[in-house]
Formats: structure tokens, sequence, C-alpha cells
């Protein structure tokens, strides 16, 4: 009897832990690392923050605090969009990029059109809504946003609350944000943190820090006197946001500013806000460059280009001056015109303008031509053919064949001076700028287009009155047979 109760009581262990591996089994999620590990468990989003993800290891039997960073990206974001992380403030939105002319050239402006009417668009940006004239704005398209850029913290927590009273989790689990639990209001405290709306995370990390049961109960309770002590620092809180805000507008001169004022005005500013002022620093630099490499890629070719018009435009210009002025002063010149550029966000020198310029993400190709000039940069290519005479003719008339005077292509100064307008003395220019400057990447094989006069033959014929036919080299294209296209990005 013994052996049998023993047997019995094995037996029912056994079937109960078949029946906790299965269950476990069942709930368990498996997470993919990339080291290659793979991690089957229980995940603990109410343990988790926005730095790790806590799994409860079924096969070690223990509690795992994985940095986000090992996580694979696939995984992260499929338990993420699960729990409904997705809108993070530190994630991404749509908004839009409008270029807008103004007298003295154009500003870009970024945000979001939350409206628009006849005569404006109505711009939201780092929360407050700015009115653009539709007629000034010469292109407008989409691209991804800092949502902190366009809405102020306050709003954004407004926002993150609307959508967890849709969130069909948050009504399925019966709980409710206007009265949370310690688990909501733990998610609520972390993104008004993130967004910066101290308040409503001080108000909310309050609720979890005084729930023993919460197994983030210690943690809130650190992350209150946190955000307690920042709010106790108001003022300097509120540097902080008008830097945050600033930047959103591509006011650099002043954020620098502000920056480098920050220690003095606020001496006694505590670590969390030292910490923002260093990721304030950081973005300052990140934001500027971007901004500054983007509107160098699209203003550099632009400024280029004006000031080749201006310079092929003035009198007596020959072609061996205006290339002598592409060689030795355009490059100095167009780097100058873009720090000026600048100066209305801050101090760009001209050297900085080409570091902006030289990190510029390369996409798109374009095309300049040298048009009928093209046998200045390439040489014919082939010779007129000799005259071919009607020798019986010229027996019966008795004498020689009268003289005949070929048309002769232009040289270059003449091509400079007579046969190219002015925008064609343009395009010369710049495709000349193009290939020597070595501010461009250039495509190695170039587009090459027959000439429309010869067709590419690079010759032209005509019959004679003595009933000869004679070649010559062809009028436009001096024999080069073909328009040379330089592509460059």
């Amino acid at each position: 009897m013994p052996t049998s109760r023993t047997s019995c009581l094995a037996l029912a262990v056994l079937a109960a832990g078949l029946l906790f591996l299965t269950a476990g089994t069942a709930a368990a999620d498996v997470v993919h690392l990339r080291t290659g590990e793979t991690v089957k468990g229980r995940l603990l989003p109410e343990r988790s923050d926005e730095n790790v993800l806590v799994v409860e290891d079924y096969l070690s039997g223990s509690v795992r605090t994985l940095a986000w960073l090992v996580v694979d990206k696939a995984d992260a974001e499929r338990i993420k969009e699960a729990w409904g992380w997705t809108n993070k403030a530190l994630a991404t939105v749509k908004g839009h990029r409008l270029e807008q002319e103004l007298n003295n050239g154009t500003q870009t402006v970024r945000g979001l059109i939350v409206r628009e009417d006849e005569t404006f668009y109505h711009v939201m940006i780092g929360g407050r809504e700015v009115k653009l004239r539709k007629a000034s704005v010469i292109e407008k398209s989409e691209e991804a946003m800092d949502p902190r850029d366009i809405w102020d913290p306050e709003q954004l927590v407004d926002r993150f609350v609307d959508e967890l009273r849709k969130d069909p989790v948050v009504k399925e689990s019966g709980e409710s944000v206007d009265a949370p639990t310690a688990r909501l209001a733990w998610r609520m405290a972390e993104y008004a943190e993130n967004a910066g709306d101290y308040a409503r995370a001080k108000q909310w990390y309050s609720i979890s820090a005084n729930d023993e049961d919460f197994l983030n109960s210690v943690i809130a309770k650190q992350r209150l006197t946190r955000v307690e002590g920042v709010l106790r620092d108001a003022a300097a809180l509120e540097t902080i946001r008008d830097i945050r805000m600033r930047l959103s507008l591509r006011n650099f001169r002043k954020v620098r500013e502000m920056l480098e004022e920050f220690p003095t005005k606020h001496p006694g500013a505590g670590a969390l806000l030292q910490h923002r002022l260093e990721k304030a620093k950081k973005n300052f630099d990140r934001r500027r460059a971007d901004y500054f490499t983007l509107e160098a890629k699209i203003n550099f070719p632009k400024i280029v280009l004006k000031a080749i018009k201006a310079k092929v435009q003035e009198k007596d210009i020959g072609l061996a001056d205006a290339t002598a002025w592409t060689r030795r002063e355009l490059v100095e010149e167009a780097f100058k015109s873009l720090s000026e550029r600048f100066a209305a966000r801050d101090d760009v020198t001209p050297e900085e303008a080409r570091t902006f310029w030289d990190n510029r993400k390369k996409s798109g190709w374009k095309t300049v031509t040298y048009g009928s000039g093209t046998f200045i940069v390439s040489p014919a290519k082939v010779k007129p053919a000799k005259r071919r005479s009607n020798t019986k003719k010229k027996r019966n008339s008795g004498g020689a064949a009268p003289k005949v005077t070929l048309p002769k292509p232009p040289t270059r100064d003449q091509w400079w001076e007579t046969k190219a307008k002015p925008n064609q003395r343009q395009r010369w220019i710049m495709a000349f700028f193009v290939e020597n400057a070595g501010l461009f990447e250039v495509a190695d094989e170039p587009k090459l287009t027959p000439c429309p006069q010869c067709n590419g033959a690079g010759l032209e014929s005509q019959r004679l009155q003595t009933g000869d036919s004679v070649k010559f080299i062809c009028r436009r294209c001096a024999g080069s047979q073909n328009d040379k296209r330089v592509r460059y990005r």
C-alpha cells in the first residue's frame, strides 16, 4: 500500500507539473536576442519600462532583465505594439515639411498641418498653431518627425490618454484612465515623464508608489522623488522646455545661447535636469547638423547656378575668363553665400557650410549638358571626306573647277561670343563646374545625345552647282557628333 500511495502521489505531482508546464507554455512568449539566444517565458510589462524588458524565464526559473537594445528588433516592435507602447513620446509621427518663399529667399518649416482654408495652412509647431500663407508655399511633403516638435508636453499626454480610453485591451481589462490602477498609472506616468509633463507624471507615479502590492512600487517611489525634484526647480524646467520649443522652430542661434547660459542661470539644477540638459545639447548638435546638411543639399546647387547666371551675363566676359573664375573663385563664393543664407538660423562659417554639403545624403541623379559647346571639352572625332569631283564634267568644261569655300564650325571663342545664348552659356559652365570642382559625385559614363543637325554623324554635306558632293565638319557640333550630358548628385 505505501508503494501504491507513493506511486499515486508521484503521478499526481507529475500530472500537476505537466499541467503547469502546459499552462506556462500556452501563456509563454518567445523572445529572440541579437546574440542568438532565445528566451522562453512570461513577459512582465508592469516591471518593464522604456529601457528594459523583464521576462520570467521558464527554463532557468529566474526573472531576467534585458535591455531593449539586445532584443531582436522585430520582437521588440511586436511586444511594444502588443502592449500599446508604440506611441511612446519618442516615437515618430507623420508631419509636414513646407518650403516657403520669402522676400529674402526661402525657409523650411516643419510641423503638422492640422487644418487649412482657402488662404492659409494652419501648422502645429511646438504646441503653437502657426499660419502660413498658401501662396508662399512652393513645396509641401510628408516626413517622419518627433511628436514633441509638433505638440507641447501637455498636449502629448492628452493625446496619449485619449488613445488609452479607446484601447480595446484597456477596455477589456476594466481599467479606467480616470481612476487608474497602479499598473495603468505606471504606464501613464512613464509616458508623461518622457513627454515632459512632470505634474501628471508625479500624480500617476504617486498611485503606483502607494500600492505596496505593485511590483514596481519601489521604483515608482524613486521616480516620484525624481520628478518632484524637477518640479521644485520649475524655472530650470521651463528653460529646458523653451529650448526644445525653439529647437523645433530651428532657432539654433538662440538655443546655443540658452545652452551656454544654463549653468549660470540655474546653478542648483538637480541631477535629472542636468541629464536633460546634456540630452538637449546632443539633440541640438544632431538636429542642427541634420537641418543644415539638408538645406545645403537643396540650396548649394541653386546658389551655384545663380552665381553662374550672373557671371555669364557680365559684359565682355570671355570663355577663358569664365572657366578661370569657375576654377579659382566660384567654390569660395558659393560656400560664402551658403553660410550667409544660414545666418538667419545660426552663425555658420563657409568651411562649416562645406562640411554640411560634403555630409549630405546623395540621392537622385541630376543632369546638365554642354549642348552645342560639347566640342570644347570633347574634340572632333571625325574629319571631312575628300571632295568627290565630277571628272567628266570637268573635262567637258575645259578648265579647273571653281574654288568652293566650305562652311567652318565655330572656334571655342566664336561659339561663346556669337553662337551660344545666355542660358546655353550657363548650362555649359555648370557642366564644367560639376565635372571639375570635385564637389559632386559624377556618373562614370555621361549620356550622349546625337547632334540634331548632323544626326550624330559629325559631318554635313551639300551638292555644288558643278554636281560635286562635298562633306564638311558639322557647323553645330564641330565634329564631336554628340551633346554630352553630365549626370551628377
